[in-house]
């Protein structure tokens, strides 16, 4: 019977993706564990600890198809050890070979490292998904670095802008993520290999060797001491996730603002055929960017409890590291269909420029109000000049007078500016700043890394 959520056919596509959900399945996880294994036994063979016929045979079989599976969920419950589990059924498969699997190792030195090779594949999945949003984002942001709409700030009309701007803040978040994860991949991308309290005592100086020879054969660094029960480098990894979902929300949340027919500015792709309510035909939900929020909440969820299981005991706590079999999957699971779906709707984004116009003149010339203080400033000192725009914006905001005719209507304005310079002045699509330079600063920056 499928897990409802992740595996179900209700809800799996919107729970993660099928190669996500690939990389962090029980039977990839298996033949990691198996992988590992099996590089360990040939590391061992090199250097005269095992019989080389019994890594060859062990290398052979490292595969799925030379494990009973039933026979691995009957060992489950009996001895409730999932390594050993494992290790018994499969080794019934290689007769003598068998006695040579899993020396020196304990359970989490296999089950670790098997975790981190999971990791990589999924880290790698997940950095070219933002390598594809960033792409996205830039050519967003070369078509609109001049394109003027409404800034907004307390949830109200504060200064043009452009929507190059805006996408330009969002590609620049991803590329400190993309960084962030380069960075971070440096210390999770570890093996663990240390014997049962993290000293190595079944196999003394020589362990040291098998450790050197068993990350380079799974291309992976060698930490100073053991992780047993430091489990920051699984808490970093579901955090960094967390910020980057997060980020994917915070493009969903303004995509789902500006898709508004209030707003009318931006619309999420559509497919013909995609039905948005069951009773409202003419519907169509913006459910890409809805999801994606809803995604990000779980992620974060995730990484308050994986910080949660860094409080362990002694030199090995399986109450903290074993809830990461939980948290670890679900975390890449959500971030993948995140990651997918705002790709979705970066490279499909409808922006509606009209729309974004009508916004931007929806006060007239009142969001250009600091345009024309700057200007007055010159000619009345910066404070009188604010007492003249702030009385001519309450004016314009009661209705009783335009912008531009409230403050012609004070003489000290009329006496240093024409009715036409003051059009200019207060013109908002004139008012947006070094928008388009910033964002294509964003954007040089951002293909340079590239």
């Amino acid at each position: 019977m499928a897990t409802f959520h992740t595996n179900g056919v209700l809800f799996e596509n919107v729970f993660g993706t099928p190669e996500m959900r690939e990389i962090f399945s029980e039977e990839r996880f298996i033949q990691r564990f198996l992988e590992v294994e099996a590089a360990l036994a040939r590391v061992q063979a090199a250097e005269g600890m095992i019989p080389e016929s019994a890594a060859e045979e062990i290398t052979e079989k490292a595969s799925l198809e030379y494990v009973d599976f039933e026979q691995v969920a009957e060992n489950v419950a009996d001895v409730h050890l999932f390594s050993m589990s494992i290790i018994g059924a499969w080794k019934e498969s290689m007769g003598e070979a068998g006695e040579y699997v899993h020396w020196g190792a304990t359970t989490q030195d296999i089950s670790d490292t098997a975790l981190v090779l999971q990791i990589r594949d999924g880290l790698d999945a997940i950095e070219r998904d933002l390598d594809a949003i960033a792409e996205a984002l830039e050519e967003l942001t070369e078509e609109h670095a001049e394109t003027p709409m409404m800034g907004r700030t307390h949830m109200v009309h504060a200064l043009p802008i452009t929507f190059g701007l805006k996408t330009a803040t969002w590609l620049d978040e991803i590329n400190r993520h993309r960084d962030r994860i380069e960075a971070m991949r440096e210390r999770v991308e570890v093996v663990e290999f240390f014997g049962a309290v993290g000293s190595l005592a079944s196999l003394g100086e020589d362990g040291l060797v098998i450790q050197e020879e068993l990350g380079a054969e799974l291309d992976l660094a060698i930490p100073d001491v053991a992780w047993y029960a430091a489990r920051d480098r699984i808490a970093e990894t579901v955090s960094t996730i967390g910020l980057v979902t997060s980020t994917l929300a915070r493009i969903g949340k303004q995509v789902l603002l500006m898709n508004r027919e209030e707003f009318g500015e931006l619309s999420e792709p559509f497919e013909a055929g995609e039905i948005g309510s069951s009773t409202m035909p003419h519907k169509r939900n913006p459910v890409r960017s809805e999801e994606t929020v809803l995604l990000a909440r779980l992620v974060r969820g995730h990484a308050d409890t994986a910080l949660e299981l860094m409080e362990t005991y002694d030199e090995r706590d399986f109450s903290a590291t074993l809830g990461e079999f939980a948290i670890v999957p679900e975390t890449f699971l959500y971030a993948s269909r995140a990651l997918s779906y705002v790709h979705e709707v970066a490279a499909g984004l409808v922006v509606h420029e009209e729309g974004m116009l009508e916004n931007l003149h929806h006060h007239d010339g009142l969001v250009a109000s600091e345009a024309a203080m700057m200007a007055l400033a010159e000619e009345l000192g910066r404070q009188t000049a604010h007492d003249v725009c702030y009385e001519a914006a309450m004016l314009a905001l009661d209705g009783e007078a335009s912008f531009a005719d409230a403050l012609l209507g004070d003489e000290r304005v009329a006496a240093a500016f024409s009715g036409e310079e003051i059009d200019d002045i207060t013109d908002p699509e004139a008012y947006t700043g070094v928008s388009s330079t910033l964002a294509r600063r964003a954007l040089e920056r951002s293909r340079a890394r590239n």
